[in-house]
């Protein structure tokens, strides 16, 4: 969360700006309740032969509207905010540059470029994501998961709500793992970055010295060693990556199969209906 209040400058200079895309993706994420909740009608009405042409039509139609209604509120809320995290890139992308312009030449004998330039692309591009996609992450899971556990409670059964919610707290805990995890491998990842950087710099200012002594070969060798640190130390970061994916769809998936044994359950015990376990389980 720190880097949230980090952040906050410009959070309040584009405040408009995320005001209105906050309010559009809770908007865009409350639209998105709605068809399961409209499909679990028409099978309730399927299952009770209540359901003629006119009235299937007249619920495309309204989910057709819901349709774009989503659309539009999900442009819009990725225009606002993810527009907002191109123009913070920007803006620090100039500030860092003019300030570097500032600076002594003492400040570069004591500082290594490569170090310079991960600040100017890798970290700026990390804190680009953080105020976009990070944002998303802090909203969207607030807003569209309580709205979805409120919903699935009051609306079906709190029962099997809480049943299907009970392997959540290990997905949690083990997203947290990977993120410090993550956050430690991106750490010497960027130092690798900048070391190979570091080293460019140092072959071009000092070409007529190696080629003076003839050290090319012991050069490209070094720089070889180099790129394949880079690249294992990145591979190590997409390696933590890509654990997410799967976890989360494990899990999911678990509780997806939790819901549908003790739904199944409480349909046959006539507690739950068909439709409403479809508009849960969507």
């Amino acid at each position: 969360m720190r880097i949230f209040a980090d952040l906050w400058w410009f959070f309040k200079q584009e405040k408009w700006k995320y005001l209105f895309g906050i309010v559009f993706l809770m908007l865009s994420s409350f639209i998105n309740l709605i068809p399961p909740y409209v499909v679990g009608i028409i099978v309730d009405d399927i299952r009770n032969q209540a359901l003629n042409p006119v009235l299937l039509a007249k619920w495309i139609l309204f989910l057709i509207v819901i349709g774009i209604i989503y659309y539009w509120t999900g442009y819009l809320w990725r225009q606002l905010i993810f527009g907002s995290s191109i123009l913070l890139a920007r803006q620090l992308r100039n500030d860092l540059f003019r300030h570097f312009t500032k600076l002594s030449p003492d400040f570069y004998q004591k500082r290594r470029i490569g170090d310079l330039m991960a600040h100017s692309t890798n970290d700026i591009n990390a804190v680009q994501n953080a105020a976009g996609e990070g944002i998303l992450t802090l909203v969207d899971s607030m807003t569209m998961g309580g709205m979805v556990i409120i919903t699935m409670s009051v609306l079906i059964n709190w029962k099997l709500t809480l049943i299907a919610l009970l392997p959540m707290p290990v997905m949690a805990g083990l997203t947290m793992y990977y993120g410090s995890l993550l956050h430690r491998r991106f750490g010497k990842a960027q130092a690798a970055f900048s070391d190979l950087n570091d080293k460019v710099q140092e072959n071009i200012s000092g070409v007529r010295v190696i080629k003076a002594f003839g050290e090319e070969e012991a050069q490209i060798n070094t720089f070889r060693e180099a790129s394949g640190d880079v690249v294992n130390k990145n591979m190590a970061v997409a390696k933590v990556e890509a654990l997410f994916d799967p976890t989360i769809t494990f899990i999911v998936a678990f509780c997806f199969f939790l819901a549908l044994i003790f739904g199944a359950k409480y349909v046959v015990e006539g507690s739950l209906t068909i439709g409403r376990l479809t508009s849960f389980t969507l």
